[in-house]
């Protein structure tokens, strides 16, 4: 306030802020309070919601109690880039396609401009990329083989940048593995009446689909799938 608006010294003020209908109270303590201080005041506040509309509004305090509050300010942060998109699935699959859906980012951070997408063989380094447009909710990726691992990534992008990107490892069809495990990454150790066995997996391009593995244990009565 101006000098003689205080009516005494101000020692401290009541700041409160937050969004529309969730307003937090702050006490800011006036360093070296007298009553002639023309020193602007400053308070950082941290951690808040990008994209988001914020209320702020100050009182000086002195001995005699707290004033009025001056009109309400509203500040709007920046855009940040998006969190991942949700919920990235398969929709539906033919002999050559497959189809996704997603659901758009539970924190968009700002306005959703358009989602990047790429995709690929797994382990490629061949990628395909491409973009569309912030209201589409599908992709279809075509030509396809069975039995092939492929990749699929998919960020949203506001004027931040592109955002997390939500992944996922697919096959159009899985087929039986074209080999065994390499008997020779097998181990075995005993503990007590106790059996671990041990070896190294497949690659998926090995597998052909995401493995299940059996373990059959001979014993006096015949064999036993595990």
């Amino acid at each position: 306030p101006d000098l003689w608006e205080r009516n005494g010294i101000i020692t401290n003020y009541i700041i409160e802020w937050g969004e529309t209908g969730n307003l937090t109270t702050l006490n800011y303590s006036v360093p070296n309070p007298t009553f002639n201080t023309t020193n602007r005041l400053s308070y950082n506040f941290t951690g808040l919601t990008p994209f988001t509309r914020y209320n702020f509004r100050i009182a000086a305090i002195n001995i005699n109690g707290t004033g009025p509050f001056n009109s309400n300010i509203k500040i709007g942060t920046d855009e940040d880039v998006p969190e991942a998109v949700e919920d990235l699935i398969i929709q539906s699959k033919t002999e050559s396609k497959v189809v996704f859906q997603w659901i758009p980012p539970a924190s968009p951070n700002g306005i959703i401009l358009q989602y990047h997408i790429s995709y690929g063989t797994l382990n490629s380094n061949i990628t395909f990329n491409t973009t569309v447009t912030s209201d589409v909710r599908t992709f279809n990726i075509m030509a396809l083989s069975p039995g092939v691992p492929y990749v699929i990534s998919i960020s949203a992008k506001t004027v931040a940048g592109k955002g997390k990107k939500r992944e996922m490892i697919f096959f159009l069809k899985e087929l039986s593995p074209n080999t065994s495990v390499n008997e020779e990454s097998i181990e075995t150790t005993w503990f007590g009446n106790s059996l671990i066995i041990s070896w190294e997996p497949l690659t998926l391009h090995e597998a052909r689909g995401f493995p299940v593995y059996y373990i059959y244990l001979n014993d006096s009565s015949g064999p036993v799938k595990r």
